[in-house]
């Protein structure tokens, strides 16, 4: 499998937290909860969205945050640094794409798609206004360049993001092959080595998926454009309950079948 999939031992217990798009308070309560009843042999996916269109101070807190539970997490007896996995998500993949914006035939569109995405928030959080940062788009690509050297800077200067950030994983599987998780959306028709940017921006393909996904027994996804909390259906799974947008943050464990064994919410 591509080193951007995240193989995952199969457990009689994967925890499974949904986009949080940045939304600290949320993510916070949701540990908080979580930390007592994490046991050894339990996994853990974030199913990403961690940066978000929030103000400054709340993007970076919510990374420091789930810098902050990896180390506690991995530090419990009978836990490996492979027992917990972040997936890329829509925030995450712009983030990516905006420290290259300067080779896009057209950046100034594409920064104004990613505003319209939620790229804002993540924008102000590193310390930049993006009302400049759009007039830049408009520049050359010197300018631009210039720019996302200083915004990589911006991202070094706390540490951890960058290697948070370069670490995320576009999907994971468990190694038995009857679980997968991914942020948003998933292609039924093409293998998970096939997806191209399905895995952020295919949500329709993932509703639409009414047959066993090879020999998937469920598919687990954290981000739904109608955030409508927890909708189990045969193959698969979709727990985005809003966070960050006016609703709540989700976790829950699942069995080695992908069935829902608990549940926690920030609120």
């Amino acid at each position: 499998m591509s080193a951007v999939l995240a193989p995952i031992k199969p457990a009689e217990r994967i925890w499974v937290v949904g986009a949080i798009n940045g939304d600290h308070d949320a993510l916070r309560a949701v540990h908080q909860k979580l930390a007592p009843r994490i046991t050894p042999g339990d996994r853990l996916v974030y199913l990403g969205n961690y940066w978000g269109d929030g103000s400054g101070e709340t993007v970076i807190a919510t990374i420091n945050e789930l810098l902050l539970f990896r180390r506690y997490f991995i530090a419990i007896d009978g836990i490996d640094i492979a027992d917990i996995v972040f997936l890329r998500g829509a925030s995450e993949e712009m983030v990516t794409k905006l420290q290259q914006i300067q080779f896009a035939p057209n950046p100034g569109e594409v920064f104004d798609w990613m505003l319209t995405r939620g790229v804002a928030g993540t924008i102000r959080a590193y310390g930049f206004d993006p009302v400049n940062v759009q007039s830049i788009m408009r520049q050359g690509a010197h300018a631009i360049s210039q720019w996302t050297s200083q915004f990589a800077d911006a991202l070094r200067r706390h540490s951890g993001h960058s290697a948070l950030l370069a670490d995320l994983k576009h999907a994971a599987y468990t190694t038995d092959g009857r679980l997968i998780f991914v942020h948003a959306g998933l292609d039924g028709s093409r293998p998970l080595t096939g997806q191209t940017d399905t895995f952020w921006w295919g949500g329709s393909m993932f509703e639409s998926i009414t047959d066993r996904y090879y020999d998937c027994a469920r598919i687990v996804r954290g981000a739904s454009g109608s955030q409508t909390g927890l909708i189990e259906r045969e193959f698969t799974l979709s727990l985005d309950h809003g966070a960050g947008r006016g609703g709540s943050l989700m976790a829950l464990a699942l069995d080695g079948q992908g069935k829902v064994s608990d549940r926690i919410e920030s609120i």
